[in-house]
């Protein structure tokens, strides 16, 4: 957890991302042992967090379970998003239509935020989970987000990002950095190998938002280049089915 986290609010949200992970009840000691917490805490914020009506509790299992108020709060987000269809099933019909990791993310500041992913059947471990954070400048979905931008936009960030580096840290290079982004502009989505991992990225459309939310398809690099087409296809597909082209 990040140290600029309250500790009581990133358990609160690790508990929810566990159940979405593991789809199942689970016990306390489960919940403790897994999110490496101490016991007495984890029924303490367990039983909180039945009394507010986001878990249940099963006494004959001694298990929970997260109720309907989890996903009905932030339904609103995923209904605003297209005028027509669906996000979450979006990402979930280009991870079985491509057989590959498919992932949501979002720019958050200066950095971009996976929200949501679908392991493809052939990896055993994800590139990244939910609420893993990448660079704007230094990731393939930040690049194309930064697409959907104008250049003096990016040359702003660019200073503002090299302002606050460490001294240890390399400056973003602006040159390199626009020459991905008009080639992303121009071919209508972006690719790309970083540490081996291949990633194909497409803008979504929203309404009435200027946030740049992206969808991409992780997987080993010539896995994913030798299946461009075949992917880029499928996923255009989708997203015009979806209403979000």
């Amino acid at each position: 957890m990040n140290d600029s986290v309250v500790k009581s609010v990133g358990r609160v949200f690790e508990v929810l991302e566990l159940f979405e992970a593991e789809r199942i009840a689970l016990s306390a000691t489960a919940v403790a042992r897994t999110l490496k917490y101490p016991a007495s805490s984890t029924v303490a914020l367990l039983k909180s967090m039945v009394q507010l009506g986001y878990l249940t509790y099963d006494h004959v299992e001694r298990s929970y379970f997260p109720t309907v108020r989890v996903p009905l709060i932030s339904a609103w987000i995923e209904h605003g998003f297209f005028t027509d269809g669906h996000l979450f099933q979006l990402i979930d019909e280009i991870n079985t239509t491509t057989d590959e990791s498919a992932y949501l993310s979002w720019q958050s500041d200066l950095e971009m935020q996976y929200v949501r992913l679908r392991a493809g059947s052939q990896d055993q471990e994800p590139a990244g989970k939910a609420g893993t954070r990448v660079p704007l400048f230094g990731s393939i979905s930040g690049l194309l987000a930064l697409s959907q931008k104008r250049d003096v936009e990016i040359v702003k960030l660019v200073e503002r990002i090299n302002q606050l580096r460490r001294k240890s840290e390399p400056q973003v290079d602006l040159a390199a950095a626009m020459e991905q982004i008009r080639r992303f502009r121009q071919q209508g989505y972006g690719f790309g190998v970083e540490g081996g991992i291949g990633t194909l990225a497409w803008v979504l459309r929203q309404k009435g938002s200027t946030r740049a939310v992206i969808v991409s398809v992780l997987g080993p690099a010539e896995r994913i280049k030798a299946k461009e087409k075949t992917v880029v296809q499928a996923v255009r597909t989708a997203i015009q089915r979806a209403g979000a082209a």
